[in-house]
């Protein structure tokens, strides 16, 4: 008899060690992401006004890393693949240059870029959706896994140094203003990490994912017919390496 209830326990054992990483299952998962930005650059300066079109050699700029975090939502078609939504916090990116920028020319007025720091800020919304595909059974305790997305990105509450914009307005006149804007694109992302099940519902998790991110940043002087009077762009490579660490519960 005793041996009978014990198999007749199996059943139920085995449904209750069901882990969240199975076939049909929504899990949630809240985390924190490290933004790595070394690889962010910037091209020289162009200008363009009545004067002409100038390039201010010596001048580019950097992306200095920061703290977000994130919510991810991700949906397993079979146990071994899944779909990723990640989304979060917009992380607050500032925009460090260097250089001396002469947008008439030689000869002209000059400004610093290495005494307004930052040069400029701008929040950043870069979802990601990813196809992954994870390795062993849903029922393994740490699942490697790697994925392939694609990703949009723009940017709102761009704000640039109060010096920069001050000296823009100036160049604009009376009535005018300074604007900025930062062009939005599409991207693939690629991603990597490991998974481990700490119960039937639960989960922890920790990834990389790199972006090959760029965009152009276009900064004005607006007359106040709205007329752009000086119009300075650049090209950003960002290129961000995302770090991120997770818990996960499936509901």
């Amino acid at each position: 008899m005793k041996k009978i209830a014990y198999l007749a326990l199996i059943p139920g054992v085995i449904c209750g060690g069901a882990m969240a990483q199975s076939a049909g299952s929504l899990v949630t998962t809240l985390g924190a992401t490290w933004l790595d930005f070394g690889p962010s650059s910037a091209t020289a300066l162009q200008s363009t006004s009545a004067a002409g079109t100038f390039t201010s050699p010596g001048t580019g700029g950097q992306i200095h890393n920061t703290f977000s975090a994130e919510l991810a939502f991700t949906y397993f078609v079979t146990d071994n693949i899944a779909l990723d939504l990640a989304t979060g916090v917009p992380p607050k990116l500032k925009l460090y240059a260097q250089g001396t920028a002469a947008p008439f020319g030689p000869g002209g007025p000059t400004l610093d870029f290495g005494s307004l720091q930052p040069l400029a800020t701008t929040r950043s919304w870069p979802p990601i959706l990813f196809v992954k595909y994870f390795f062993g059974a849903a029922q393994s305790t740490l699942r490697p896994f790697v994925g392939i997305g694609v990703n949009y990105t723009w940017y709102s509450h761009t704000q640039l140094n109060p010096a920069f914009a001050a000296a823009l307005t100036q160049v604009a006149g009376p009535g005018g203003q300074a604007k900025a804007s930062l062009s939005p694109s599409w991207n693939p992302a690629f991603n990597a990490g490991l998974s481990y099940n700490i119960s039937k519902s639960w989960y922890a998790t920790a990834s990389l994912t790199y972006l090959p991110l760029k965009t152009n940043a276009t900064v004005s002087a607006v007359a106040a017919n709205g007329q752009a009077v000086l119009t300075n762009k650049t090209h950003i490579t960002a290129n961000p390496w995302i770090t991120f660490v997770g818990v996960g519960y499936r509901f």
